[in-house]
């Protein structure tokens, strides 16, 4: 059967939901991009086509679906990945079908001001499993019109600036919505989504509502109302359990593998739909796990932790997820513990079927947070191309990540960074990416971990003057380093503990520091001072 269809999509939601310093407007954001299907374009489509018109639940409760079979004038096809699919029995009018994508488009200048979206109208052709039947007429002929709908229609969504309206100090639109609580003017985006993500006469946030649900919505029925019980989230930077000297926290980006490739192979629309939602399930339930053991081992955070509470005496959870529940995710932690948190997901994942990457950004609380959320983007593709290096020579999926710790103002792009920061004589120091699923070889994210461990403490193999010398002396010729690991040779045999990191995989490093243009010791002496390698679940 042949249906009329509409796709919509969702425009630049990183610059979106990242706009901004202030955390409670991130939540907001990332919860009004979540929301505008289901709040905003269903709505319209009812309100449209007339109550009882639309079917919006058979996508989600029906495994397999008969798409031939539609009683109502639409359906939804899928809603996921910022992408929606409307489709319209044959006998519905266009008229009806566009003043749907008018109706959704106006309602979101106002409800989610700000935020850019797309559509495309044409048709496909079904069968009742719904198998495409002519290329011309399929989903991927919908998404390429809307594609190129993306590059000829720009869509303006704020007040113009005049030049006479004070700037808002999160987006630079026109402040022009008076923010009673902060006492001061800022754009009506940042209200919507400051709107979204802030109490009300002491409710919950609706951001807060929407995540608990979600999070609760993975667990068997039983356990739902115990989940987290005594728990929240943050919902300011400060309150992640940075100490004040020790003011550095991650945003941690993690991304499926090949999901492009995944979504492409299925050659029905049912099995598309299902294969998203299996998906979010298994995000969404890898995060939960994560929560779980971190409530368990939450006492043992109080040693390297500031941990707060909310107004009702609910404990602070070092941690706050922005973007949860499609092919990627990301949170905010403190830098202390993002690499665990990252492992412990990337390894969750891999366990229900997921290959991922990940990129974490290490910076201070004053740092452009949109600034950062870039970086860490930039280092999942800096790990998605080692695994694609590493795919070619092994044909079997892996999962990688990489880090990077901002110095203040630096560079605009990881590359400069690199060369900047880590470029050496003999090579550049950072060794990563990292392999997270795999350990064994010199690249192991464990084998990282051991390193840190083995430096820090009273009984760490380095001093604290020693790792900095050592951090140095990589930086230099062969030479300057052949001279320190002699006098390191020297103080061993006059009775001193000093050595290098003992790891296994890297003893061909300890000869030389340096082997093939790459050094693993300046990433362990700088995540020495930043992480923690082990969290000691014991009070």
């Amino acid at each position: 059967m042949k249906f009329k269809a509409a796709i919509f999509d969702t425009r630049s939601i990183q610059s979106y939901i990242f706009a901004g310093n202030q955390l409670k407007t991130n939540i907001g954001a990332s919860y009004l991009v979540e929301r505008i299907f289901e709040d905003i374009l269903l709505p319209v489509a009812r309100k449209v086509l007339g109550e009882g018109q639309l079917d919006e639940k058979t996508w989600q409760e029906c495994e397999k679906p008969d798409w031939e079979k539609q009683e109502t004038a639409a359906r939804v096809g899928y809603i996921g990945g910022g992408n929606a699919l409307l489709l319209f029995r044959p006998d519905t009018a266009w008229e009806d079908v566009r003043g749907i994508v008018s109706g959704f488009t106006k309602k979101l200048l106002t409800a989610c001001p700000g935020l850019k979206t797309g559509a495309a109208l044409g048709e496909i052709d079904l069968d009742k499993d719904g198998r495409f039947l002519q290329e011309d007429l399929s989903l991927t002929a919908l998404v390429h019109k809307l594609k190129e709908n993306q590059n000829t229609v720009f869509p303006r969504v704020n007040p113009a600036y005049t030049g006479l309206t004070l700037s808002c100090d999160t987006n630079d639109e026109a402040a022009d919505f008076w923010d009673e609580a902060g006492g001061r003017f800022i754009s009506h985006e940042a209200a919507a989504k400051l709107l979204a993500g802030s109490r009300h006469r002491n409710e919950a946030a609706p951001a807060e509502r929407e995540l608990w649900q979600k999070l609760q919505s993975v667990l068997p029925a039983e356990e739902r109302e115990d989940f987290l019980r005594g728990f929240a989230f943050p919902a300011e930077f400060d309150a992640l359990g940075q100490r004040e000297t020790e003011d550095y926290f991650a945003i941690v980006h993690i991304d499926g593998n090949n999901m492009g490739q995944k979504f492409s192979a299925c050659d029905t629309l049912t099995k598309r739909k299902n294969l998203s939602m299996k998906i979010r399930q298994m995000t969404i339930e890898a995060f939960v796990s994560l929560l779980q053991t971190m409530a368990e081992e939450y006492e043992g955070y109080r040693k390297f932790l500031s941990l707060g509470h909310d107004e009702e005496g609910r404990l602070f959870l070092p941690i706050r997820p922005l973007v949860l529940g499609g092919d990627d995710m990301t949170f905010v932690c403190p830098a202390k513990v993002a690499l665990i948190y990252a492992k412990r997901v990337m390894l969750s994942l891999k366990k229900a079927g997921i290959d991922s990457c990940g990129g974490i950004a290490m910076l201070k609380t004053a740092y452009p947070f949109f600034r950062g959320y870039e970086l860490a983007e930039e280092l999942c593709g800096a790990a998605k191309a080692r695994m694609r290096q590493e795919s070619q020579d092994s044909q079997q999926g892996s999962c990688w990540l990489d880090f990077a710790l901002l110095h203040g103002e630096q560079a605009p792009t990881l590359a400069e960074i690199r060369q900047q920061e880590y470029g050496a004589v003999l090579g550049n120091m950072h060794f990563g990416p990292y392999r997270v699923d795999e350990g064994g070889k010199a690249f192991a994210l464990d084998n990282l971990l051991l390193a840190v461990e083995a430096l820090q403490g009273q009984e760490a193999c380095l001093p604290s003057s020693k790792m900095k010398e050592l951090r140095s002396v990589l930086a230099k010729d062969a030479a300057v380093q052949r001279q320190f690991l002699a006098q390191l040779e020297h103080l061993r045999r006059s009775g001193s503990n000093l050595s290098l990191p003992q790891v296994p995989t890297w003893q061909v490093y300890e000869e030389n520091l340096w082997h093939k243009g790459c050094t693993p010791y300046v990433d362990a002496i700088e995540m020495a001072d930043l992480i923690v390698a082990r969290i000691d679940m014991e009070v």
